[in-house]
């Protein structure tokens, strides 16, 4: 009889990811991770190599790819492909938390997050997901560091002075 082995969980930024397949399993060609995500919560605009395939099991999304001019809604039961190094992001706009299984390829991705997150042991690490996130207590700093290492790229809105 296999032992069921606990699965890594991060949290990243605002999202707790629960790695199912890690990249070393699959000899580097793809990983999978659930990600559940607060209210509100969800990455900046960015890009990288990883190709990204997110399938939403609970909850409702709003993405954008490639046009910031342009979301579009995701609800459970879609499907949503961002290719390698295309604009993407995404943010919960339900009220509840949702989830999302994400399929990476080839999965660098997550040695990106384990960088920037903080690994999850027990329940008093974990945050309050049926909430939105303070975002004032939110530290992007190991984000923003560690982004060009990784071939990640944020791509913030321009500040502009009138």
């Amino acid at each position: 009889m296999k032992t069921q082995v606990k699965k890594e969980e991060l949290l990243v930024l605002t999202d707790v990811i629960k790695i199912l397949v890690d990249k070393t399993e699959t000899n580097g060609k793809y990983a999978i991770f659930e990600e559940n995500v607060p209210p509100l919560g969800g990455p900046p605009p960015h890009l990288h190599p990883d190709e990204e395939i997110f399938y939403v099991v609970e909850g409702e999304f709003e993405f954008i790819l490639n046009d910031i001019q342009h979301p579009f809604r995701a609800m459970a039961g879609s499907v949503v492909h961002i290719p390698s190094n295309a604009l993407h992001t995404f943010k919960n706009v339900g009220n509840t938390q949702g989830k999302m299984v994400v399929f990476l390829s080839p999965g660098n991705l997550l040695d990106y997050f384990r960088v920037i997150g903080r690994q999850l042991n027990g329940s008093a690490d974990y945050p309050d997901l049926s909430i939105a996130p303070d975002f004032t207590e939110l530290d992007v700093k190991k984000a923003f560091e560690f982004a060009p290492q990784y071939r990640v790229q944020f791509v913030l809105p321009e500040i502009m002075e009138k």
